[in-house]
């Protein structure tokens, strides 16, 4: 027969231990932060990355027209006279409400500023 200290101390264990299993103590592990990043993957090659049925094909890099302006030509034939053949025409840069800038590109690489004034263009370099 049994003891009554010994169905005492099975209820007591049961209790303690019914309480460990119910509230772990137990921390979340976060591992520590990396100061390097992790390895790039190899970059692929457009060639690589194409099927057999593709092929890469070149094309032209269109170049938008340059934004004329009201005095664009009388600009213009302003650079001609003073040696500068215009590559691209003259490029309105800035407009306000009676001043119009002008870029201009000369075939040998020189640049050209024009200010027009209330309709007179000057060269300003």
């Amino acid at each position: 027969m049994k003891s009554p200290s010994t169905g005492l101390f099975i209820a007591i264990a049961t209790i303690l231990l019914a309480g460990c299993v119910l509230q772990p103590n137990v921390r979340n592990y976060t591992p520590p932060r990396s100061s390097t990043p992790p390895p790039a993957e190899a970059p692929v090659s457009l060639s690589e990355s194409l099927g057999p049925s593709e092929q890469i094909i070149d094309m032209p890099q269109q170049t938008p027209a340059p934004k004329r302006g009201e005095l664009s030509d009388v600009v213009e034939r302003m650079a001609r006279r003073s040696a500068c053949a215009p590559a691209a025409g003259a490029k309105l840069i800035a407009r306000t409400s009676a001043v119009e800038t002008y870029q201009v590109s000369c075939e040998d690489g020189q640049q050209q500023l024009y200010k027009c004034e209330l309709r007179q263009c000057r060269l300003m370099n």
